[in-house]
């Protein structure tokens, strides 16, 4: 009785046209359970969860009945997601970029208007809309072209951007707007664009399916309709169980299995009768296919990940590869998007769809960006749409670079440690062609001094060429000059090009002189340097002598918590050029999930997180705040980390701290730190009180009447006469000044 009651709910579910969408959590998702639900035709390319744990999904109501109906123990987090995304929207008030009515997306004439209004002021640039096919029902789908000689068919790079092959995923669409609106706004003005408008052709096809975007436009014209297929009828009734799932219809490995897409018509994952049946995909196939282009980008939305092939879960053969990650890790190098394939960073297979089709078909270089965060979902705010937007334009100029030959300083090593004037610097460069083309001529390496205190006998290098995603490695030795004083910075500016690329430019910057210790904690002597909450405390599992400080000390660290470990100092900051922060660290912390952040107290702004060399992005979700810098993942070897306070653009910190932030459900063994030293430059040499550069018999003098006569001394004096580190000035001080003149 139950079991047929819930089919006949389901029948009538089906047959609403404007069915509503829910987010469910499925727990104890075993690879069979994971396997059944995919087998019930549920997308998974949106899935967020824990391994073992919990799964979220994106399920209309009659795909939660059916998961119940198998026994699957589903919890209901959001039971109306369209109402969710209206109930979250906030309006943009301030912005340079044209927003839609739809929660800041265009809608189907917004968006033909919006490109009119682009044509009609950057003609020079764009083309108009060249019809490459018509949708199931019979609207055009359109690309354009922005290049120099946007009419003409040169010989440059192409590439190729989609958006919209989902109905439900309008950021697809509006960042190629977005992205189209600064190439052409900044043309002749910003270096970068140029180059790109006269050395690539940049095609786009803002949508390549109309019809389920204008029904989703019909059904909530405010925005947060859920409609994902295009509009075929396929005898679902006429609401969002009708159509095909277009990125499941491509060529390659089209209905390899029914879990990575599903026979059922029905469901939001139908693949269509054969591969290629519908008119959407085909229309993008015929495209591709009298084109000659490079790679290309296919929108979605959302998740924060970068996917390469393959959708089962293979992997390219190398060198494509690396070729991928190297990309696809300077593609996400500011939005911190996990780079990898769909099961690597999602957790689930397709087949059938377009990028495994652009690779493995054509060749292709193809990536499926997945726009937005998981509490942004499919209809972010409206004041999150330009933000977003932004966040594709470095991939977006990557990936146009990458299309010929580019070039790009992959790594530098410099032999010695302590840089010291009146010395002559030998400099490992590694240059990297991260192109997809082989380099034309021969690339030259150009050096200029970053200023007065370095110097080159020669000022460039040429290397014969360097093959698509190879690397050289040249020598150059500059010197330092002899009048440099400590703490000095300097350096070089390197420019790198063949005959026909852009010629990036990179700094190689470096300090002249040993840095001074200003604080270290080795943690031998306890915490009395250290605030802590929670379970920060010592353990003996150390990097160097016998202690080490930890999150966790006796074990995996808690869930769901917030938790700190916080250095009050008082170091005159003021007196200091280039301070850094080194220590040892090792950690193991649920990836994705949990965080650990070093952060410097500012007086006028609060709390700011440090970025260090092993640093990563935060995702967005609870514990791990969107675009803050932090640590999560495993890393068993002990490492040395440095943080650059000049970040912190010459504000004075008065204190730093560890805080650990965690979720519920699973912990990881923690994040341990070792010899904790805060490092700098000062603009004096301690014990100068007379600030003449040198150490003498006046400032012991000028030391002595300031302690005898009680004065309150100045922050300058302060900092380099109280050489004993007790925040005052006295008789110790002066034995140790006299000291450092005998040289004792």
């Amino acid at each position: 009785m139950f079991k047929a009651s819930i089919i006949l709910v389901t029948l009538l579910l089906t047959a609403n046209a404007q069915e509503i969408f829910q987010s469910v959590r499925v727990w104890d998702p075993t690879p069979e359970l994971i396997k059944l639900i995919a087998e019930q035709g549920i997308p998974m390319d949106h899935t967020v969860g824990k391994p073992g744990i919990f799964l979220d999904l994106t399920v209309s109501e009659s795909e939660s009945v059916a998961l119940m109906s198998t026994g699957i123990d589903v919890e209901i987090l959001i039971p109306n997601l369209t109402l969710y995304y209206q109930k979250m929207n906030r309006p943009a008030i301030e912005r340079d970029f044209p927003l839609g009515s739809m929660q800041g997306n265009y809608t189907w004439d917004e968006l033909n208007d919006r490109f009119d209004e682009l044509r009609t002021q950057y003609s020079a640039v764009m083309t108009d809309r060249i019809i490459i096919g018509e949708s199931m029902e019979g609207r055009d789908i359109w690309a354009f072209k922005v290049s120099d000689n946007p009419n003409e068919d040169e010989e440059e790079p192409e590439v190729l951007y989609t958006g919209l092959t989902h109905a439900r995923e309008p950021l697809s669409m509006m960042n190629l707007f977005y992205f189209v609106q600064l190439l052409c706004e900044n043309y002749g003005t910003d270096p970068e664009l140029t180059y790109l408008i006269d050395n690539r052709e940049m095609w786009f096809i803002p949508v390549v399916n109309p019809d389920g975007y204008l029904y989703n436009e019909s059904i909530q014209p405010n925005g947060g309709g859920m409609h994902r297929k295009n509009r075929r009828d396929t005898n679902c009734g006429d609401g969002t169980n009708r159509g095909v799932d277009l990125n499941r219809n491509y060529g390659y490995s089209w209905g390899a299995n029914n879990t990575g897409s599903s026979p059922d018509p029905c469901s939001t994952t139908y693949r269509g009768t054969e591969e290629f049946s519908e008119p959407e995909t085909a229309a993008v196939r015929d495209f591709v296919e009298d084109r000659e282009f490079m790679n290309v980008l296919h929108y979605h939305t959302y998740s924060n990940v970068l996917i390469h092939p393959y959708g089962n879960a293979s992997l390219p053969e190398e060198p494509d590869l690396t070729t991928y990650r190297e990309v696809g890790e300077e593609m996400t190098h500011y939005n911190g998007y996990a780079v990898g394939t769909g099961f690597e960073v999602i957790g689930y297979t397709v087949n059938g769809d377009a990028v495994d089709w652009s690779y493995g078909d054509q060749g292709l270089i193809a990536y499926t960006p997945e726009v937005g965060s998981s509490s942004q979902g499919f209809w972010p705010p409206e004041y999150h749409v330009e933000t977003l937007c932004q966040d594709q334009v470095h991939p977006n100029k990557i990936f146009a670079f990458v299309a010929g030959s580019d070039f790009m300083i992959s790594h530098e090593n410099i032999d010695d440690s302590v840089i010291e004037s009146d010395t002559v610097v030998t400099l490992e460069i590694e240059i990297q062609n991260r192109g997809l083309t082989d380099s034309d001529g021969p690339v030259e390496v150009l050096f200029q001094a970053l200023n007065g205190h370095i110097s080159l006998a020669d000022s460039i290098v040429v290397i014969d060429e360097i093959p698509t995603r190879e690397s050289e490695i040249i020598l150059i030795e500059p010197s330092i000059s002899s009048e440099t004083v400590v703490g000095t910075e300097t350096g070089l500016i390197v420019f790198v090009h063949d005959n026909i690329s852009f010629q990036h430019s990179d700094t190689i910057r470096f300090v002249v002189g040993q840095p001074s210790i200003l604080f270290f904690d080795g943690f031998e002597t306890g915490l009395d340097n250290w605030s802590v909450d929670g379970d920060w405390g010592l353990t003996t599992a150390s990097a160097t002598g016998d202690h080490a400080l930890t999150d966790s000390p006796n074990g995996d660290y808690g869930s769901g918590q917030t938790t700190v470990a916080e250095l009050s100092v008082n170091i005159g900051f003021e007196f200091i050029v280039h301070p850094i922060i080194r220590f040892k660290a090792q950690w193991d912390i649920e990836e994705n999930w949990d965080f650990v952040r070093l952060q410097a107290f500012i007086p006028e702004e609060g709390w700011v997180s440090l970025a260090g060399d092993f640093t990563e992005m935060g995702s967005g979700q609870p514990a791990q705040p969107d675009g803050e810098p932090g640590y999560d993942g495993v890393q068993i070897d002990w490492i040395q980390e440095t943080i650059q306070l000049d970040q912190l653009n010459g504000n004075d910190p008065t204190a730093f701290r560890f805080i650990q932030t965690s979720d519920n459900y699973q912990e990881g063994d923690g994040f341990s730190i070792d010899d904790f030293t805060i490092l700098g430059y000062t603009q004096s040499l301690q014990g100068d009180l007379i600030p003449d550069g040198t150490i003498d018999i006046i400032d012991v003098l000028a030391l002595a009447d300031l302690i005898l006569l009680d004065q309150e001394p100045s922050a300058y004096q302060l900092f380099f006469s109280d050489l004993d580190n007790n925040n005052v000035l006295n008789v110790m001080d002066l034995v140790l000044l006299v000291n450092i003149i005998m040289g004792i």
